[in-house]
């Protein structure tokens, strides 16, 4: 884990305002005010928005059909300025539905973040497969769920998406070569993020983002490894026109 002083202010400003006002709070006007007037928000199936205005108009008209999802963090590295987390997406188990299935309408996604050192935020890109998401609304909706129920801030999934990380990782250039090797063909690392035993990095192409999340042992061997992508995008929109 990080100690140096920029990574403890990336924690200190993530697990307090960002969490407090956003997965915990769900206050969307007040968490898209923790972004600078010059942050770019990419929502890899919903488009690209920019300063806390965009990203406020944003939200509010992707949570209304979902207003009820609340939010669970599996994980997450820091390193220096730049944050990296996996977040599970929750929806409250409709009338009917057995209990044993009530923590089953979920989807995860791969967020990172960048900090100013002041308790702002410059960026935020996330990334998932939008089938994770179409099929849990989908099914969601099918089963009568509706913006209008309760919420229940207790749901987690069932199972975690990623299995427990080595405790000690390697030297943090065989974590990089290991992102790197795990990188679709043709790709060009954008920013990683490595904190001990896990990285997780965004490459590109010229088509669409893709997102490496990698575990590897102390000895340099790959535990586990993810990759995945917006497979109905065709312009990558990080990259400069033309």
């Amino acid at each position: 884990m990080n100690v140096d002083p920029i990574s403890n202010a990336t924690r200190a400003a993530f697990e307090g305002e960002f969490l407090r006002r956003g997965a915990r709070g769900r206050d969307w006007p007040a968490w898209s005010q923790l972004f600078t007037d010059e942050a770019v928000y990419t929502e890899h199936v919903m488009g690209q928005f920019t300063g806390p205005t965009g990203i406020a108009g944003f939200l509010a008209e992707a949570m209304q059909p979902v207003a009820p999802m609340t939010f669970s963090l599996e994980w997450h590295i820091i390193e220096g300025n730049r944050l990296s987390f996996w977040i599970w997406n929750h929806l409250p188990a409709p009338d009917g539905i057995p209990e044993g299935s009530r923590d089953e309408f979920c989807f995860p996604n791969l967020s990172f973040i960048e900090h100013d050192g002041a308790g702002m935020w410059t960026m935020e890109e996330d990334l998932y497969d939008p089938s994770w998401a179409g099929d849990t609304v989908m099914a969601w909706y099918t089963a009568g769920g509706s913006p209008r129920m309760d919420v229940n801030p207790a749901l987690r999934p069932r199972t975690p998406s990623h299995p427990k990380a080595p405790p000690v990782g390697p030297a943090r250039e065989v974590v990089a070569d290991a992102l790197r090797a795990h990188a679709p063909q043709g790709s060009v690392l954008r920013y990683d993020v490595v904190d001990g035993a896990v990285g997780s990095a965004v490459f590109d192409t010229a088509e669409r983002a893709w997102a490496v999340i990698v575990h590897v042992d102390f000895d340099g061997t790959v535990t586990f490894s993810h990759v995945f992508t917006n497979p109905a995008e065709t312009t990558n929109p990080c990259l400069p026109a033309g």
